[in-house]
């Protein structure tokens, strides 16, 4: 073989976007790669480890689907393991206005309507390479963002929670129920640490997703009591409320973005534990995003030093990489791997 030869194979071999095996065999991974298979983070903190998904919507917007698409594919093919791809795609606030408009979920009138935005929303995130959607929000009680949720009575929302996961399913997109157990918009968590009392009727709304086959379930930061009770903690970070819901829920469980007030301030001094708890408390998958209205960042410097503070956690007993194992393998099998154990 010449030298131009053994230039041009070693050039494509470069240039070649990584190849995603079928199947893991979970024993083959290092504890500090599946703790990193559990944390979700900004598109644009992307940086040189391999993440369990990446997030559109806390930087600037692009200016079109194939910009998206490109954009994605770029860190798709830069991953070991497939990632997922998440939006927050209800409405509200429209991650992709500058070539989409449609529907906010108080828009929506009827079950037939909630299953065509389902569907609508789940061809555009498809086509572009995303493959999980934050939505729908499963509450009903709502004062802070008219029009994030759906309305009518509490049967009316539960169909339309239905359909519109069925449309997202559809087109392969996964769907999320949030935010578990209610009340996370009755004030705004972004902001401020709060409490809310949780009635039966909101962990019903969130049951009938389940049962609507939903793939994840968001936990709030609100502290709740009455139906469910978080012991004076955020519900996030809260195993009273987690645990009784794993058992009734074999799906990923997903905190809301950790850096919001609603949380932030319980960790005064000492956010880089954060982690810990949240693993502790039964997160499957850890939303590390900043907020847009906050300049509180997650860049690779301050999650690697979460991360490792995890590992030692698991070197000192206070978690088992069993516990781990337990959150990667549903991770991975939500990305359609085979997982051998």
């Amino acid at each position: 073989m010449t030298k131009l030869n053994i230039l041009i194979v070693i050039t494509l071999i470069l240039i070649m976007p990584v190849s995603h095996a079928k199947e893991i065999n979970i024993s083959d991974l290092p504890l500090d790669e599946k703790i990193h298979q559990m944390i979700i983070i900004p598109a644009e903190n992307y940086y040189d480890k391999d993440v369990g998904g990446i997030f559109f919507g806390t930087g600037k917007k692009l200016d079109s689907s194939k910009e998206y698409e490109r954009e994605i594919k770029i860190l798709q093919d830069k991953s070991k393991i497939k990632m997922f791809v998440a939006a927050d795609l209800e409405g509200y606030w429209n991650p992709f206005d500058k070539f989409y408009t449609g529907k906010a979920f108080g828009d929506i009138a009827n079950e037939s309507e909630a299953y065509i935005l389902g569907e609508e929303h789940g061809r555009i995130l498809e086509s572009m390479g995303f493959n999980l959607d934050f939505s729908p929000v499963a509450e009903t009680r709502n004062t802070v963002w008219p029009g994030r949720s759906f309305s009518g009575s509490t049967n009316e929302v539960e169909l339309k929670v239905k359909a519109y996961i069925e449309g997202l399913h559809k087109k392969g997109i996964l769907a999320t129920a949030k935010h578990y157990p209610g009340g996370s918009m009755v004030k705004n968590p972004h902001y401020r640490k709060y409490k809310t009392e949780i009635f039966d009727e909101d962990i019903a709304l969130f049951d009938h997703a389940i049962n609507s086959s939903v793939d994840a379930i968001m936990i709030g930061h609100p502290v709740a009591y009455g139906a469910v009770d978080s012991n004076s903690k955020p519900s996030s970070v809260s195993e009273e409320v987690i645990f009784p819901l794993r058992e009734r829920f074999d799906g990923l469980i997903i905190s809301d973005a950790i850096t919001m007030i609603g949380l932030r301030v319980q960790y005064l001094g000492r956010f880089d534990k954060i982690y810990i708890d949240l693993i502790k408390a039964g997160n499957d998958l850890i939303l590390d995003l900043p907020l847009r209205i906050f300049p509180f960042s997650s860049n690779g410097r301050k999650i690697e030093k979460r991360v490792q503070n995890v590992i030692r956690a698991v070197e000192r007993g206070e978690i088992t990489e069993k516990r781990i194992d337990e959150s990667v393998i549903r991770i991975l099998r939500a990305k359609g791997y085979e997982v051998l154990i």
